[in-house]
């Protein structure tokens, strides 16, 4: 062979090693795992260790039953009996439900099933006494299954969740790629160098036009441009109208009521600071917009057209962008969210909605029972699409400071205050307390399930200042939230399956979506089974 050849094919093989290489030595010097040989453990090691913690899951879990039972028989209140039981339930899920460093167990799985029922059962069992039988067959069925070590069990999990599946395989890949020793040192240069140079924000954010330039997310804008997820083109996506209305045949079934709340992408509500153009969708001047054309307000449509409550944001958004220059935009310049601003007026939509279904009798959520009050509130925030970028290392982008309207339970109480002399009459004091607005999963009848507009400022600076809050206090009503980052098309249903039990006592459940999650959404749109 040419040496010339020879040289170029070690060349190559040098720079197919190096990451790897760097990567090798950088966990062997450092304090992280050996991230380079996690294949190779979860094929002759996680299994099997698996199975053991597994076995020893069941027992603890078999040994806090009986305990319960007889605290239970004793008279003990079940409530206390059980919370020994409940944490060892957990505790055997955690281990069941991650088969390896980068698989989770598919939710179609007949121990997934199995656990989820034990779970639920469990959960209503103190409210539910009767009960007490299917709940004591239930989890002596679960102590069987995974009370044993099963040499089956784990040659299978190797087989069906192992390095030779896509699902390992992707979750493998963007770990290194986010870990990696060599792209961690080189990647933020070259980033900044192209940011110099050609002006490129980087792969996951689109630079906008015009006086500000704003920052949008790439997955935003692509799903404005790719065809719509019902398109024949998009054949090979999970149908979301599907699952949307399976989800609400399954609450249906529980005496709950769905409302589906899907918010619009920045670029949705700006198209005019995306182009440039000062004419926006359908041809009128930007500012006095009020109309969407995109693949996200068509879908709810056909919602509402299916018989599906839902919540219009697009219309009184883009209606109000025309206030924009006293009160300040929607959505945050550098980030895929919306401002305060454009978060209380979701709340109050929202709100408008609830009311109008509890006037109309679809639902019944009670009457207004809590009093809650707002303060300002000034945070500091840091764009999520220049976190995307790299370019913040170097301070390209600068923190935006917003107000946000911060939300606490207000509890006002009277006494008597004796007088100050026999001749004057006794006074009436009034006590003022407020406390942290919060999650109330045991009194609530609305409970929500949102992404991560749900979470901002709600659990972030300045915490309680986000939508969540704002609505309780716009329906004087407690609430229940569970949220999950970029997960609310399935990973924030697989959460409620997983504690299905706190469905318990609702009555409404608010879906609330970014429209994005249509096309992009974590794990797509699958069918889950509660």
């Amino acid at each position: 062979m040419n040496k010339k050849y020879v040289a170029i094919v070690v060349l190559f093989g040098i720079l197919l090693l190096l990451p790897f290489t760097v990567q090798a030595v950088a966990d062997l010097q450092g304090e992280k795992r050996f991230v380079s040989l996690d294949i190779f453990k979860d094929v002759v090691y996680t299994p099997f260790v698996r199975e053991s913690k597994m076995a020893a899951g069941a027992a603890k879990l078999d040994s806090a039953w009986r305990s319960a039972r007889e605290s239970i028989a004793a008279g003990t209140e079940a409530g206390e009996a059980l919370e020994p039981v409940i944490g060892a339930l957990s505790d055997l899920e955690a281990v069941a439900l991650t088969v390896n460093t980068y698989a989770q167990l598919d939710t179609a799985e007949a121990d997934y099933k199995l656990l989820k029922q034990a779970d639920t059962l469990l959960a209503s069992l103190e409210d539910e006494p009767e009960s007490f039988k299917v709940v004591d067959s239930t989890l002596k069925a679960v102590i069987g299954k995974f009370g044993q070590f099963s040499l089956m069990r784990a040659f299978l999990a190797v087989k069906h969740y192992g390095v030779w599946t896509s699902r390992y395989l992707r979750a493998f890949e963007k770990k290194v790629e986010d870990e990696n020793a060599l792209v961690l040192a080189v990647r933020p240069r070259y980033q900044l160098a192209v940011w110099n140079i050609f002006n490129d924000p980087g792969e996951k954010v689109v630079l906008g036009n015009g006086d500000g330039r704003w920052l949008f997310y790439r997955q935003d804008v692509e799903f404005l441009v790719q065809p719509s997820p019902l398109d024949i083109r998009s054949a090979k996506l999970d149908n979301p109208i599907t699952a949307i209305t399976k989800f609400r045949d399954q609450l249906k079934a529980k005496g709950v009521e769905l409302l589906v709340v899907i918010t619009p992408g920045k670029p949705s509500v700006y198209p005019e600071r995306l182009t440039g153009s000062i004419q926006a969708l359908d041809g009128a001047d930007a500012s006095r917009s009020t109309t969407a054309a995109g693949h996200g307000k068509a879908i709810l449509d056909s919602l509402s057209r299916l018989g599906l409550n839902t919540v219009d944001l697009y219309t009184p958004l883009l209606a109000a962008k025309k206030d924009d220059a006293t009160l300040g935009p929607l959505y945050l310049n550098d980030d895929t969210h919306w401002t305060p601003r454009g978060a209380e007026l979701a709340a109050d939509i929202v709100a408008q909605k609830v009311r109008e279904m509890a006037d109309a009798g679809i639902v019944d959520i009670g009457e207004k029972s809590i009093e809650y009050v707002a303060s300002d509130s000034i945070a500091d925030r840091m764009g999520d699409i220049g976190e995307m970028s790299g370019l913040n290392k170097f301070n390209v982008f600068k923190v935006q400071q917003v107000t946000g309207h911060v939300v606490s339970q207000q509890e006002v109480s009277e006494h008597a205050e004796p007088p100050a002399d026999s001749l004057s009459d006794s006074t009436v004091v009034f006590d003022t307390t407020r406390t942290p607005f919060k999650d109330d999963f045991r009194k609530a009848k609305i409970l929500i399930l949102g992404d991560s507009f749900s979470r901002i400022y709600q659990t972030d600076s300045p915490v309680n200042a986000g939508w969540i809050a704002h609505f309780a206090k716009e329906m004087g009503r407690p609430v229940a939230s569970i949220v999950s980052d970029g997960g609310a098309s399935t990973l924030v249903r697989e959460k409620l399956a997983r504690k299905a039990g706190v469905l318990k006592g609702k009555k409404l459940l608010i879906w609330e979506f970014v429209e994005r999650d249509l096309r992009f959404g974590a794990e797509g749109w699958k069918e889950v089974n509660f």
